[in-house]
């Protein structure tokens, strides 16, 4: 097993080395390793950063819980990107014609640039990926604690808040890579290099452990095929026998709308863009990395039900990590945090990163410039005008936000149920960020969508969002425990599954109330 201070090294190590590709890929302007980071190869790893903490290990527990109901999650990307020629296209088109920077900036446009849309959006954002910011510092800070059970950081204030630690650092590489420079694209190489990067070392690491049980446990896929065929326990985590049927779509639907409709996969995947054509590479090479990083997810759920002492219900999202060490494999371990870790940071950089401009852009500045409490513009040297003379608030804004929006994640992190499996957690996001879809699509395809519809659908799906899925998720005792235990007991009183009810529930709604708002208006 790997020591506590070993285990420390190679992640700042690690950490230190994606400084280092952020800062030259910065600095690249022409050459072989401009044509690579230009190119659609990168474009595709850097949509990769949909593959979070959630899927790196939450996929491998929700297999030993529910069996294939992980496929869903990878399957409606898939299906939205084969249909890229549909929807994708039309949005990076449009996108590159307006310069748009953000979800909140492209929604706000199909409404007559409507700054109200795009400060609720931004609203919505933020609440919606403060559960995800604190799925991913859960699973970095229960990673550690399974590698190095024997950690001697306890001692150490703040260092006994594993957590905390990486928060502060992930801010720090936010802020230093993501707020260093204002430009009207807000597109960031740099980042879009680290992210490629860590989108291939967590498919490398996920993929040797995937191979060492096959190869190294069973002796190969043969003889694990056949124990899982005499094992009912094993048949149950290769089959959907366990999946509800509207479990499963709601997950399949979830999963292709997050792809679209998450900031940071709108980030990568839209305003990142350098050219249309890229998306035609990723129509097929995504949906092919997603096949890769998830096709060792049964073999490691069933190795772990089958090698493992832990026990499978409290600690399956860690089988990736379990299984080699239990066999002494303490390296193959060591690289498996390495691609948790991976999976965590990147999105956490570009979540907290993209909710910086959206705030920056559609909460702040607005209100600053609305009360007169900026500077006029004036000639500062450097060049002159408005941009010049708000250069500085601007990056100081972001600076705090990227603060702001970790120091979020960390208070949901800290106070949500110690309980709760990461794919739960995730989901909550998932359902969140849903309720940009009917004006999403309304504004592309229906011309009597109006402004006022939109905004009442989207609070309206919000403030049911709220209400159902993330009260219940949060503990900090008292009045608001007796409330979240209510909302719980009221959703199982029903005979569906409590997420596909609050999903259809909230998007309906929201639907109609987009509809009903626009035909009454304008």
């Amino acid at each position: 097993m790997p020591s506590t201070s070993v285990v420390v090294l190679v992640s700042l190590t690690y950490l230190a080395a994606l400084f280092l590709i952020a800062h030259l890929a910065d600095r690249v302007k022409r050459g072989f390793f401009a044509r690579l980071l230009n190119s659609p190869i990168t474009y595709t790893l850097s949509i990769a950063v949909y593959c979070t903490s959630w899927t790196f290990y939450g996929a491998v527990g929700t297999a030993a819980g529910s069996g294939l109901a992980y496929t869903a999650i990878y399957l409606g990307p898939t299906l939205v990107f084969i249909g890229w020629w549909f929807l994708l296209r039309k949005m990076v088109t449009i996108s590159r014609q307006q310069r748009i920077t953000s979800i909140a900036d492209f929604l706000s446009s199909r409404y007559g640039k409507s700054a109200g849309i795009a400060a609720l959006v931004t609203v919505i954002a933020i609440f919606s990926l403060t559960p995800y910011i604190a799925l991913q510092l859960r699973a970095i800070a229960g990673s550690f604690s399974v590698i190095t059970p024997s950690s001697s950081l306890g001692r150490i204030w703040p260092l006994s808040d594993t957590g905390l630690v990486v928060a502060g650092i992930l801010a720090a590489f936010t802020i230093l890579f993501g707020t260093r420079h204002l430009t009207a694209d807000e597109r960031h190489q740099g980042i879009v290099a680290a992210i490629a990067v860590e989108s291939l070392v967590k498919l490398i690491a996920l993929g040797a452990v995937g191979m060492f049980v096959v190869f190294s446990l069973w002796g190969g896929p043969g003889a694990m095929f056949a124990a899982i065929a005499e094992n009912p326990d094993m048949q149950k985590i290769a089959s959907l026998e366990n999946v509800r049927a509207d479990r499963w779509i709601t997950l399949l639907f979830l999963s292709g709308v997050a792809v679209l409709c998450l900031p940071r996969q709108f980030q990568v995947t839209v305003v990142e863009n350098q050219q249309t054509g890229h998306l035609r590479t990723a129509s097929w090479l995504f949906p092919l990395y997603l096949l890769l990083i998830s096709v060792f997810v049964v073999p490691i759920a069933v190795s772990g039900l089958a090698f493992s002492s832990t026990d499978a219900g409290a600690d399956a999202d860690f089988f990736v990590l379990t299984v080699p060490l239990e066999q002494g494999q303490g390296a193959l371990a060591l690289l498996a945090f390495v691609g948790g870790l991976s999976s965590a940071t990147s999105m956490v950089i570009v979540s907290t990163l993209v909710l910086a401009i959206m705030i920056s852009n559609h909460l702040v500045m607005p209100l600053l410039l609305r009360f007169n409490m900026l500077s006029s513009p004036q000639n500062t040297g450097g060049g002159s005008g408005p941009g010049n003379t708000l250069r500085g608030p601007l990056l100081l804004i972001r600076r705090v936000s990227v603060l702001v929006t970790i120091s979020l994640g960390y208070i949901y992190y800290s106070f949500s149920p110690d309980n709760g499996k990461l794919a739960s957690i995730g989901l909550i996001a998932f359902v969140g960020v849903a309720q940009f879809l009917p004006a999403l699509l309304g504004g592309l395809f229906w011309k009597g969508g109006t402004r006022f519809g939109a905004q009442m659908g989207l609070s309206l799906g919000f403030l049911v969002w709220l209400f159902l899925l993330v009260v219940p998720s949060i503990d900090i005792g008292g009045p608001w425990a007796a409330l979240g235990g209510s909302v719980r007991t009221l959703l199982n009183t029903f005979e569906q599954d409590p997420l596909a009810l609050v999903t259809l529930l909230s998007l309906a709604l929201n639907t109609l109330a987009f509809i009903i708002g626009s035909i009454v208006s304008r």
